[in-house]
């Protein structure tokens, strides 16, 4: 096999290995069967088309489309992908959350029970709700919990201050005296400071306006900067680094076999081109049967010879049957005739 035969095969492989890592880190697995549903948003508050789908934490698929709804100009129309195995009730709702302050957006599949029958069809709309900055933190229970113990917190510290409040009262004006005295000594002795220093600080603000100034301008630079480590980090928290690596290195394993056995065949094909390069090479010596058939100018005449002939015995006994087959037992054998073709060379001849 030539090298650019190997070549591109090799490029054929890099191509469908690239195809199919791309897919998987957009959230589509080419191997895994899965059904398509669709949901309706008014906002999809900067969510990307690689998002994840989740039921309580755990992933079943991910967002593959997002576009404007065909039918309405006030709606965004979302395609998601989940795992064919898992089956949705009809009362199920999606919810759009955040995956923390500086992480992407999620969608969570809500229902309160399992589906056994009339479960929700491939390719069925799926109602959307969005969920607040809080609500996508913690879950409603953790909240009340929450509240509850600052309720409890507060109101233990009300109680002690009440029952403490008499005896405290002389002590806390006294400190207040001090702490006033201390304010005093203490804003003379920056106001000291800050006449030293009123160069120095002018200098700095200048140098601190520059710099907000700079920040100023480069505001939108900024801002796509951010919008871009939100992307790149929800696509790595999407993509499953372990799993894509794991599955990189099956890639990789099946590549260096299909390698070797490509150079395998290489190997047997030159031995077999070798081979057909002695065979023809005896071949133009005149060694073998067709080498003396291609060679051998007389036994090519002998064999065109040997055709003729048999062609006019053939010819003469479709001619004359009786000649060779005799059906009568007191009958006389038939005369030879030449066949035509005898008896016309032979005019030719004696002209």
């Amino acid at each position: 096999m030539r090298n650019e035969v190997k070549v591109g095969i090799l490029s054929l492989v890099t191509i469908l290995v690239s195809v199919f890592g791309y897919k998987y880190l957009k959230g589509s697995n080419l191997l895994e069967r899965s059904n398509t549903y669709y949901i309706k948003f008014r906002d999809i508050e900067q969510m990307d088309a690689s998002a994840p789908v989740l039921i309580r934490g755990y992933k079943i698929g991910s967002v593959t489309k997002i576009g404007l709804d065909p039918e309405s100009a006030d709606w965004i129309l979302v395609t998601i992908q989940v795992k064919r195995e898992i089956a949705l009730p009809k009362n199920t709702k999606a919810i759009l959350t955040s995956q923390g302050l500086m992480g992407g957006k999620a969608l969570i599949l809500d229902y309160q029970a399992v589906c056994i029958e009339d479960c929700l069809p491939d390719k069925s709309f799926i109602p959307g709700e969005i969920a607040g900055m809080l609500s996508s933190m913690f879950s409603k229970e953790e909240l009340k919990d929450y509240a509850q113990t600052l309720g409890n917190e507060l109101n233990q510290m009300l109680d002690t201050s009440n029952v403490n409040q008499k005896s405290q009262l002389s002590g806390t004006v006294k400190n207040m005296h001090q702490i006033l005295e201390n304010l005093a000594h203490s804003t003379g002795h920056l106001n000291r400071i800050l006449s030293s220093s009123s160069g120095s600080i002018e200098h700095t603000m200048k140098n601190l306006e520059t710099v907000t100034n700079a920040l100023a301008q480069n505001t939108q630079a900024l801002s796509s900067s951010i919008k871009n480590l939100d992307k790149i980090s929800s696509s790595i928290a999407a993509s499953e680094p372990g799993k894509l690596i794991r599955t990189a290195d099956q890639t990789l394993e099946q590549s260096q076999k299909t390698l070797n056995q490509l150079t395998q065949t290489v190997v047997e094909s030159k031995q077999t081109l070798e081979q057909l390069n002695k065979v023809l090479g005896e071949m133009n010596q005149g060694k073998g049967s067709l080498g003396k058939l291609i060679k051998d100018p007389a036994l090519f005449d002998n064999l065109n010879r040997s055709s003729k002939n048999l062609d006019l015995l053939l010819q003469d006994l479709r001619l004359n049957p009786r000649r060779y087959i005799h059906l009568s037992v007191f009958g006389k054998s038939a005369p030879y005739q030449a066949p035509m073709e005898q008896v016309q060379e032979g005019a030719q001849k004696s002209k």
